[in-house]
């Protein structure tokens, strides 16, 4: 059975690798791709005699990918920082931090829609509300990466992408650690958590920060330094910074983004961003295997949803929670609607909310299922939403061009 599975995964693999260039033109990126292969490979497992209990397993241990996913969305983090053009950003930085104004009004108004449709307590539904807030950048690549969209909007919804994955985790861990009566619902616990995680993070990406900086330009000085391990370059340093901060119980998220800023702003190389992009080919492939996975895993978890309020707040989720508070907080300033519009539309649910998920399911809540189905249905609506409307709303940016 094991080998039938690595063989859907090598054929799929190689199916994409000679056809990647038709796909973009049928707008199916990579994470549609491999959440598709894994759907598949789910239907078919749960057709086949002993495939059912095969699927079972792997639901159950779905955790066992939890570091795997971790340290994938810490290299992201790190790259997109490092090719972050803070120089831009400098001249409009109001951007980012409007944009985060944004995020606890999007948690506020999750929460609530959440009570109304699900009738939890508020606690669990300030809990979903939480975990579909992250968004993940790398789902509308298309739009990133277009250079026709003026840079200040790309570079602000890459730097919100960063922070707010981030900053969501002392919310998780604090709601999370209520629910599961390990702590209370204080104010001052909740103060010590955000403290903690966002202190040491930044103590600790700017400490190993200068430390690797350094040891960088003597390597380079002293030719230490040998092009063939330049893939593992950044993935190392992204491992170290995100590994010891979550072993000091610090937001590995946060530090690995603001190492990848400092590195942005203090290093400088004219190979910095090939070594960055031959480390993201890294963290594509463990990506790639991640959302055959999680295709694998939401083909049972979702078809097994008794409840259409899943569907309906999957949907709010994806194209209101975000849009409506984000938009408000972006009234004002030089913007055009339309540029208000891109950065409000633009809250894809990926890796970090998938990273939330599984930690939930650790701890066997009462509605852990429940929350599950909603946060799994939600980002595979993000996955197909936003990467489908990443180059129509690119091509505005277009034609405006043109024009001009």
């Amino acid at each position: 059975m094991i080998y039938a599975l690595i063989a859907a995964i090598g054929l799929s693999l190689f199916i994409y690798s000679i056809t990647a260039r038709q796909l973009d033109r049928a707008e199916l990126t990579a994470p549609m791709w491999f959440v598709l292969t894994g759907g598949a490979i789910g239907f078919v497992l749960g057709n086949i005699e002993g495939g059912q209990q095969a699927l079972a397993v792997d639901i159950n241990g779905l955790q066992t990918w939890l570091p795997i996913i971790e340290l994938t969305l810490a290299i992201y983090l790190f790259s997109d920082a490092a090719k972050t053009r803070l120089r831009v950003l400098s001249h409009s930085f109001q951007l980012p931090v409007k944009l985060l104004l944004g995020l606890p009004l999007t948690m506020i108004f999750g929460a609530w829609v959440a009570h109304e449709l699900f009738q939890l307590s508020w606690l669990a539904c300030f809990l979903i509300a939480v975990i579909i807030t992250p968004t993940d950048a790398t789902l509308c690549k298309t739009f990133i990466q277009d250079k026709s969209v003026p840079t200040r909007l790309r570079e602000a919804i890459n730097v919100e992408s960063g922070l707010n994955d981030g900053l969501c985790i002392p919310v998780f861990l604090f709601l999370l650690g209520v629910l599961a009566e390990r702590m209370q619902a204080t104010t001052e616990s909740f103060a010590w958590i955000f403290i903690r995680e966002v202190g040491i993070a930044l103590v600790v990406a700017g400490l190993l920060t200068a430390v690797i900086i350094w040891l960088l330009k003597r390597a380079y000085q002293h030719h230490y330094f040998a092009s063939k391990t330049s893939p593992f370059l950044f993935v190392g340093i992204a491992f170290l910074v995100f590994s010891v901060t979550q072993a000091l119980h610090g937001s590995g998220f946060i530090a690995a983004f603001v190492s990848g800023l400092l590195f942005d702003k203090y290093y400088r190389d004219e190979f910095k961003d090939q070594l960055i992009e031959e480390g993201e080919h890294l963290a594509e492939f463990a990506a790639f295997m991640i959302w055959i996975v999680f295709g694998l895993s939401a083909s049972v978890v979702l078809l097994n949803v008794t409840q259409w309020q899943v569907w309906v707040y999957a949907v709010l989720a994806t194209a209101l929670f975000r849009l409506i508070p984000v938009f408000l907080c972006l009234l004002g300033g030089a913007l055009t609607t339309k540029e208000r519009f891109t950065l409000a539309w633009f809250g894809p649910k990926g890796l970090a909310s998938v990273v939330l998920t599984l930690m939930l399911l650790s701890e066997e809540l009462p509605n852990g299922l429940q929350i599950t189905q909603v946060a799994m249905a939600t980002v595979l609506l993000s996955i197909f939403v936003f990467g489908l409307s990443s180059r129509p709303i690119s091509k505005l940016f277009t034609t405006a061009s043109g024009r001009e």
